[in-house]
């Protein structure tokens, strides 16, 4: 069968901290596939894919290949989409600097491109997420978004009046590197006291290992060495009522909430969408922020909406297939 009369379908990409997710669109956006592989090579500290991005290329190019040779002949390759956790040339198709992947000016749009012989974009991959809640999630109706993925690290993608914002440089949504009083830990972008540093997976579990060191009682003090607490067991902490590990929540999300208030009045959002690993932990995160935009916020009647992302990680891979239909 010629491939002009084959099926169109489109990837989406969503590149992340561990791992990298693929997904398989028809026209209609229904995902008819998708697969995972880890973004790096090893987990050693040298982390080989960042410091060698062709050998990313090359298995990234192997995976959507294997991926559309799942679902048959019937389908024909006909755009990708690419989510990156940095700061990206949209119009150039260049990933600038993605710190947690120590990548610096390097090339995806056009090396993907002349491995898979179709048109490829790319974009931040907070604002694809933000992009996928705002057309199928969350966000639908709304034209005024502000979203926020916690995980790794944090970041936020814009929609102002229908348009996704990206800046003068790339670096719209940039909140987790916004300085916060008081804080010492050091970030991977080489400053000390940035927001994701503790408003995020690592900075949960980071300001809960200092509690246990500290000699707090709480049952994280149980059963290991804190240095392996995760977020996770943090949360599953606060499920069990201890008070330790509920006290790192609203410390998170009160300075959290500091920061998006002064963004709430910038940017007057119809709607703040959280999403990431950490909003699985709903309302013992959301409860706290809303405390502080209520006490904060003008008129307690219009402080837009808080709410957790409805999509998951389906949300980047959407996004990403729907780069090609935005400017």
């Amino acid at each position: 069968m010629a491939d002009e009369q084959r099926m169109p379908i489109d990837a989406g990409i969503d590149i992340g901290g561990t791992n990298t997710v693929i997904g398989l669109f028809d026209s209609q956006r229904n995902l008819l596939a998708k697969t995972t592989i880890p973004t790096f090579l090893s987990a050693s500290p040298e982390r080989e894919w960042t410091n060698n991005p062709e050998a990313f290329y090359e298995r990234l190019h192997e995976a959507i290949v294997k991926l559309a040779e799942s679902i048959g002949g019937s389908g024909c390759l006909a755009k990708v989409g690419i989510g990156v956790p940095g700061q990206v040339d949209t119009t150039c198709g260049i990933v600038i600097r993605a710190s947690n992947m120590r990548w610096h000016d390097v090339p995806l749009a056009a090396a993907m491109r002349g491995r898979l012989g179709v048109p490829v974009k790319i974009e931040n991959d907070v604002r694809a997420y933000t992009l996928g809640e705002a057309l199928a999630g969350a966000g639908q109706g709304f034209r005024n978004i502000v979203c926020l993925t916690l995980g790794t690290g944090l970041a936020a993608g814009i929609i102002a009046d229908g348009r996704l914002i990206r800046g003068g440089a790339w670096h719209a949504g940039e909140i987790g590197h916004d300085p916060v009083p008081g804080v010492a830990y050091r970030c991977n972008c080489g400053k000390t006291g940035c927001l994701e540093t503790v408003a995020s997976a690592t900075g949960i579990a980071r300001i809960a290992k200092d509690a246990v060191h500290a000699g707090e009682t709480t049952t994280l003090a149980q059963g290991g060495n804190p240095e392996q607490l995760t977020a996770h067991e943090v949360f599953q902490a606060c499920l069990q009522g201890d008070a330790v590990a509920l006290g790192v929540f609203r410390q998170v999300a009160t300075m959290l909430g500091q920061k998006l208030l002064s963004a709430i009045y910038l940017l007057n959002p119809d709607i703040v969408i959280i999403g990431g690993g950490v909003a699985a932990a709903g309302e013992i995160l959301l409860s706290p922020i809303r405390a502080v935009l209520e006490d904060g916020y003008f008129s307690k009647t219009a402080c837009p909406q808080i709410c957790i992302g409805t999509l998951g990680d389906s949300a980047g891979l959407l996004g990403a297939v729907h780069l090609f239909d935005i400017s």
